[in-house]
């Protein structure tokens, strides 16, 4: 009888994957955890039902992130790790819902309360936390990935509350949903008893039937007022065109990157060249316009960029920084890039005491050798650096290893035979962007998973807003898998979030542009599944909103909101239970 609790916990797991990429039946999240909520009233002791809670969240993520294990035979253990860790998070949720449900809360609201308060902490968990700056222990960290939200993404009208409470706010409304369901499926009695925290015998009380219907009501007042602002965004000014920019995508695996230099170095300048027009053996452009910026992936640029850093000097560096720097000075500065080119490489910089390495996006640009100078021979200008942008969050056992000086077998989880350590950037790196016809604009960074973090994308609008985003990865890692559409779908909400379009620049896809209304304009492929694994050029003129997102200014509200209602409702619980 005790096992057959496992049963809608384990229901819950698969609905909820099937929810998400590869099958993508988003539908499905606004009813993937109504089993699972029956473990609130289970009639079974906690063991059972925690145990059971963690069965479900274990399927979840097992199912969810088995792309993982693609990258390197290594990264095997970082699935195994997420599949036993994530679901924590599920028995913390079930924790807070037992309390809240011990003073009255419906599940309509009990259930989004708990369950986008975790997905933010998991999100920043152990150390990137905001405040966390303040006492010097801050690095950005957590997993983001499959929020409640982001089964919606293909649902436009819904999600335009993004640009209000980020996809925290699209988590809340689908939860609520799961939450006014199972108050209609789960026992139907009153609230839990305060001297044993389980299930009362007595009969539907007028109380609990309140619940059931208002906890619907709330919920479908919760989704209508959200498609109802979306529709009311969309009612807006057509964008304005921006630049004409170009996103390279090649297919190189990630062996082959690692392993065979020559090839990345030979696809990704044969589609730099497809990219300006350029006909190599002409040696002059086809005649079709040359894009404003060519964007490269992340560290699909095979050369180091190598900076020293203020105060210090070039001469005092080791003397293979310095050869670097003089190798890359002459393949960067003395290459005919033809345009404005947004490079994904390795940077070095030389502090005067150490030298560290970055995960950068370094920019370049064309100055013409003569006043003259008009679109034609690449030769006929200089190329110049203008800015680099390094990646703030970092991904562990790919660019770090947690506390690897400490414990150092930590290092057999990371894919890499040599290290490779990089430096956390410190700054919003906006560059400036000037087009053939005189127009200026700038636009942020985002650096692989960074795209995964609403409070990065924000900033960028917060202060001195960009004019558009760009978000280069490297996706070679994971061979065609399912994480190539979920990694798209997770970049429409930072569209959305800071009202900007997105540039994608990915090494085996899925490259494209997203509009400030998270649509995706433009992909290599007639579907998201025939845009992986394949050579492409997208170029397309940005369409620039200029609109400005209140979650800009507002922040995390919303998940700091649930958090202030379950620590309220968790401590009015536990002095219920005390007075009884």
């Amino acid at each position: 009888m005790k096992l057959r609790v496992f049963l809608p916990a384990i229901a819950s797991g698969v609905l909820l994957w099937a929810a998400f990429f590869p099958l993508d039946l988003g539908m499905l999240g606004f009813v993937a955890l109504v089993p699972w909520l029956t473990l609130v009233r289970a009639p079974v002791s906690n063991r059972w039902r925690y145990l059971a809670a963690y069965a479900g969240g274990v399927v979840f993520f097992a199912l969810a992130t088995k792309w993982v294990r693609v990258a390197h035979p290594m990264m095997f253990m970082s699935w195994i790790g997420l599949a036993v860790v994530m679901p924590v998070f599920w028995l913390a949720a079930l924790a807070i819902l037992r309390r809240l449900d011990r003073v009255g809360v419906p599940l309509a609201l009990a259930v989004p309360v708990a369950w986008v308060a975790l997905e933010y902490f998991r999100m920043h968990f152990p150390t990137g936390f905001p405040f966390m700056k303040q006492i010097g222990a801050y690095q950005m960290i957590g997993f983001g990935w499959y929020y409640l939200g982001y089964t919606q993404h293909s649902f436009l009208q819904l999600i335009q509350i993004a640009d209000f409470g980020g996809v925290y706010a699209v988590s809340f409304v689908v939860g609520a949903v799961n939450g006014a369901l199972a108050e209609w499926i789960r026992p139907a009695s009153a609230p839990l008893s305060e001297a044993k925290g389980e299930p009362t015998s007595s009969p539907p009380s007028r109380q609990a039937r309140a619940a059931r219907v208002g906890g619907l009501v709330f919920a479908l007042a919760l989704v209508g007022t959200s498609i109802g602002y979306g529709y009311w965004r969309f009612d807006h000014p057509a964008f304005t065109s921006g630049p004409l920019v170009a996103a390279i995508q090649g297919n190189v695996s990630q062996g082959d990157k690692m392993g065979n230099k020559d090839l990345l170095i030979e696809s990704y300048f044969s589609l730099h060249l497809k990219a300006v027009n350029w006909d190599q053996e002409r040696k002059a452009y086809n005649g079709a316009p040359v894009p404003d910026l060519v964007v490269w992936p992340e560290t699909c640029c095979s050369t180091d960029w190598c900076d020293v850093g203020p105060g210090a000097r070039a001469e005092d560096a080791p003397d293979v920084f310095q050869r670097k720097r003089a190798f890359a000075r002459k393949e960067f500065l003395g290459n005919p890039w033809g345009t404005s080119t947004l490079l994904g490489l390795n940077g070095l910089e030389w502090d005067g005491a150490r030298v560290w390495k970055y995960n950068s996006a370094f920019l370049v640009k064309p100055q013409p050798k003569s006043e003259m100078w008009k679109p034609g021979d690449p030769t006929l200008f200089y190329t110049i650096p203008v800015d680099r942008y390094d990646k703030m969050h970092l991904v562990p056992f790919g660019e770090y290893v947690p506390l690897g000086e400490q414990l150092p077998f930590m290092k057999w989880f990371t894919p890499y035979e040599k290290g490779y350590e990089c430096r956390p950037g410190e700054k919003w790196t906006r560059f400036p962007l000037t087009t053939r016809d005189g127009r200026s604009f700038t636009f942020g960074c985002l650096i692989c998973y960074e795209d995964s973090d609403p409070y990065l994308a924000r900033q960028y609008v917060a202060t001195e807003p960009v004019d558009f985003l760009v978000n280069i990865s490297n996706d070679g890692w994971f061979d065609g898998t399912e994480e190539h559409e979920q990694h798209l779908a997770i970049c429409r909400f930072r569209a959305i979030e800071a009202r900007r379009s997105v540039v994608r620049s990915v090494n085996m896809g899925i490259s494209g542009l997203i509009d400030a209304d998270g649509r995706v304009v433009k992909i290599p492929g007639e579907t998201w599944g025939q845009s992986k694994k394949v050579e492409a050029v997208v170029t397309a003129v940005v369409p620039i909103d200029t609109r400005r997102p209140p979650y800009a200014a507002l922040g995390d509200w919303v998940p700091a909101a649930c958090w202030l209602i379950a620590l309220v409702g968790v401590v009015a619980g536990w002095v219920k239970r005390k007075l009884v």
